[in-house]
């Protein structure tokens, strides 16, 4: 309907159980509406309400209440009352803090957050389950503050001018021969912003080439990002905007056009940045040796700070006592036995509550942490202590002559102590920072004593035999950013099957014995393409598991907008996009004509040179997930790599798998092979089926 308020006479309805009041124009609740004490349920989603009144309290028969899709900008306090509530939706408000009072709502079993500007409880907590968000609003019950943290990034090209810019930022003197930042910078600085006395961790990265794929370790949501333009040479402002979009999901950006004093005229397309890139804040030019429009950046980025989410997230007091002792520790790093003593002190005993810290502490730049097993036990309290190390390896000339090859026994070569400002590794801690690198697919063993660094290989391509007319092919087209990492990680991923040393930085010939294929991968980074080409007896099914784990990799950067393209038969130069053959087959539309084609092609055709043919089981997929991983030791492995392996993203190339058929298909297969003789008793009582 059309309503646009109720009349007060609807408290007469005393015996009314439900009232659906969903998508109409209510901008308030009468009071009287408190008098509906029989009600059970109450729809109220899809209308302009801005308050609930406290009245609404007195509804203690209430299990459920729907209030998504309305401008909401707070609850009252008196919805504690609600005892009886199960069911709570307020998705799609204008919610920044729940009440903490609603931990105390012991029935509720559904919160759906989702879709709000919430800073408590934050994103990370409004994700996870009803008993999270009641855990971390319970901890707020006692003594608690509002956090005025934030981490500031700046990224840009090397000698972009980002240290120089930081320092004019921090009232430091210029130095007209500031040396090149190597790994990462950080300054604390406290600054006044909207009344509020605001602690900022200023993050200043190397821009050099190869240090990009390091970037990942610490970039992060819910920051700033300045990106630091040079205005005396060509700019690509895009890789950097995607750069930062991939880690920083919506984090605000300023662009910095530096050493406007040498170039006056540099300038970009500043509308269609903004238009392209909304996260984009505004647009300053500097000279860092002239102090030019320092001081219009400066006010800007102080304005901006207190924009960022993370800032006004509330925490216990408890919290802060934690995050105050770690800071004032003067190791590089500690125990996770150490972190949990460090907690329990402060009386933050809850394993949720730790977890829940240590990820905000690595958001603002207090700590590194990583939750894989081989690195759970180290908390590094100096990020530098890490990053060094790791920039070491990639920059040490001994494993560059190898390419890419770095043989474990150098490490306490290439990790040694240069003077007494420099840092010290112990042996103890090389595993830990080799792992971390393989954690972020930097490298991978080659076996126990070397590992291979793949943005360190030969650029050029190595010679081999490949029938490339023969071979099916298929292109990935990354819409105007391929990140460099991508070709790497793939290499990381697939090594087992690299033919020979057939690898090269921006390519890799792969060989497989279970599929009898053999493929060719290769990035074209200035076009932001990478090619695929497969021969052998299976080489479609080689193909669709390539293209898992490219899908994996790809997924695991925010926004990264990937076009799968079928390239023609007859003329690969040309090619059609493959899920828009795939809609098409789905409408029953068979007739295609590509861009820069003027000829009629088959959708079904097209679709079948590079589609698994059409399986009625899973039994054919669940033999490539076996040839995939090939022998596996437990039925634990099996089942985590059959979930893993699978990526129905709408599907398995085209054909629909229901991925709980197949693992169990994977289950009993692997029961049947590790205990061939089945045990009657059990099989009639159903045990072993259950």
């Amino acid at each position: 309907n059309g309503l646009k308020e109720l009349p007060p006479e609807i408290a007469q309805l005393t015996s009314l159980t439900y009232l659906n009041l969903s998508n109409n124009e209510l901008k308030e609740l009468p009071p009287e509406i408190a008098q509906l004490t029989s009600l059970t349920g109450l729809n109220l989603r899809d209308n302009g309400l801005k308050e609930l009144p406290p009245e609404i309290a007195q509804l203690t028969s209430l299990t459920e209440l729907g209030l998504s899709n309305n401008g909401l900008k707070e609850l009252p306090p008196e919805i504690v009352q609600l005892t009886s509530l199960t069911y709570l939706n307020l998705s799609n408000n204008e919610l920044k803090e729940l009440p903490p009072e609603i931990a105390q709502l012991t029935s509720l079993n559904y919160l759906d957050l989702s879709n709000n500007p919430l800073i408590s409880p934050p994103l990370e907590i409004a994700n996870q389950d009803i008993k999270a968000i009641k855990k971390y609003l319970a901890s707020l019950e006692g003594e608690s503050k509002i956090l005025n943290e934030v981490k500031i990034l700046l990224v840009g090209e090397g000698s972009a001018g980002k240290t120089s810019l930081t320092k004019r930022v921090l009232g430091e003197e210029f130095n007209q021969n500031e040396p090149t930042t190597h790994g990462i910078r950080i300054k604390d600085w406290r600054v006044e912003a909207n009344n509020k006395k605001v602690k900022v961790n200023i993050w200043d990265f190397g821009g050099q080439e190869i240090m990009h794929a390091t970037h990942q370790f610490f970039l992060s949501k819910r920051s700033l990002y300045i990106l630091v333009l040079d205005g005396r040479r060509d700019e690509r402002p895009e890789y950097w905007l995607r750069h930062i979009e991939s880690f920083g999901g919506d984090s605000p950006v300023l662009i910095v056009l530096n050493k406007y004093d040498a170039n006056p005229g540099f300038d970009i397309n500043r509308p269609f940045l903004q238009k392209k890139y909304p996260v984009i804040k505004g647009f300053y030019g500097t000279s860092c040796a002239t102090a030019q429009g320092i001081e219009e950046f400066k006010e800007a980025l102080i304005k901006e700070l207190t924009q960022v989410k993370l800032i006004e997230t509330r925490w216990a007091n408890s919290w802060f006592q934690v995050k105050q002792q770690l800071e004032n520790l003067q190791e590089h790093y500690i125990s996770y036995d150490q972190y949990e003593k460090i907690c329990a002190e402060a009386e933050v005993t809850e394993e949720f509550s730790q977890d829940v810290l240590v990820d905000f502490l690595h958001d603002l730049g207090v700590i590194v942490h990583f939750r894989e097993f081989d690195l759970e036990d180290t908390h590094v309290l100096e990020p530098k202590w890490v990053t060094t190390a790791v920039y070491k390896i990639i920059n040490s000339e001994k494993v560059a002559a190898s390419n890419g090859i770095l043989k474990l026994q150098d490490l306490r070569e290439i990790l040694k102590q240069q003077d007494e400002k420099d840092y010290f590794y112990s042996r103890s801690k090389y595993k830990y920072i080799i792992g971390l690198m393989k954690k972020f697919e930097l490298c991978y063993s080659l076996n126990e004593e070397m590992v291979l660094i793949p943005q360190l290989l030969n650029v050029v391509e190595p010679e081999f035999n490949f029938n490339f007319t023969t071979s099916l092919k298929f292109t990935l087209n990354y819409d105007d950013f391929l990140p460099l990492s991508i070709m790497p990680r793939f290499i990381v991923k697939r090594h087992q099957d690299i033919k020979g040393e057939l690898r090269w930085r921006t390519g890799v010939v792969l060989e497989n014995e279970a599929f009898e294929s053999t493929a060719v991968i290769r990035a074209d980074n200035e076009a932001n393409r990478i090619d695929i080409y497969v021969n052998g007896q299976g080489k479609k099914d080689y193909l669709a598991v390539i293209l898992l784990f490219f899908r994996e990799i790809n997924d695991s950067f925010e926004k990264l907008k990937v076009d799968e393209r079928v390239p023609m038969p007859d003329n690969p130069e040309v090619t059609a996009s493959y899920k828009t053959m795939m809609n098409y087959a789905r409408a029953g539309i068979d007739q295609y004509i590509p861009d820069g084609s003027d000829k009629v092609y088959s959708v079904l055709k097209l679709l079948g040179l590079v589609q698994l043919d059409r399986r009625e089981s899973g039994d054919e997929i669940l033999d490539i997930l076996q040839r995939i991983e090939g022998k596996v030791t437990d039925e634990k492995s099996f089942i985590e790599n059959a979930n893993r392996i699978i990526d129905l993203k709408p599907n398995f190339m085209g054909i629909g798998v229901n991925l709980n058929e197949v693992v169990d298909k994977a289950y009993k297969a692997y029961q049947t092979r590790k205990d061939p003789k089945p045990k009657p008793k059990q099989i009639e009582s159903g045990e072993d089926e259950q």
